[in-house]
């Protein structure tokens, strides 16, 4: 009777760990666009993302890997801006806080708040921004948009007041 008991609690277990499903993507696509200069935009279409079971969401990408329309344009945002060769990655930790609003097994849009560690430059900020988990055919794809100020990452400098103080950020995770 025992082991019945035992083997009923493990299978019951095992189909809980089972349901709960950690993805990636290596291609998720991250954008920005100068608040007050819309020719200054940038893509990077090579940015690592996890989104694990319990919520917490991870992205990492190297700078050099943002592509801009002008040439002149990517050189500088390399070697005088984000200077690329000093801080080659820029990083985000964080966690879903309302990670129960989202239904992982039916296909959706779930509106989500994302909370946590941003470094880009050197410099770590706590961010916090809202976003979306769209389930779509059983996979969870996560757009967000927010701003932001790059002073507070340590960026400035004469570009900085030539160029632009603020940016626009888009981001899109289609995971596996």
């Amino acid at each position: 009777m025992k082991n019945i008991l035992l083997l009923s609690l493990l299978f019951f277990a095992s189909i809980g760990l089972s349901a709960q499903k950690n993805y990636s993507t290596s291609t998720a696509v991250v954008r920005f666009v100068a608040v007050d200069d819309n020719d200054i935009d940038a893509i990077n279409k090579k940015a690592v993302s996890r989104l694990q079971a319990n919520g917490e969401l991870s992205f990492i990408m190297l700078m050099k890997d943002f592509s801009f329309e002008m040439d002149k344009m990517q050189e500088h945002f390399n070697e005088e801006y984000v200077e690329s060769d000093k801080f080659p990655r820029a990083f985000f930790n964080g966690k879903i806080t309302n990670l129960a609003s989202v239904n992982f097994k039916k296909d959706g849009k779930y509106p989500v708040t994302v909370t946590g560690n941003m470094q880009v430059h050197g410099v770590n900020k706590t961010m916090q921004t809202n976003g979306i988990i769209e389930i779509k055919d059983g996979n969870p794809i996560a757009t967000a948009k927010f701003t932001v100020t790059l002073k507070d990452f340590g960026i400035g400098g004469l570009l900085i007041k030539m160029v632009a103080d603020k940016i626009n950020v888009e981001v899109t995770a289609a995971y596996q």
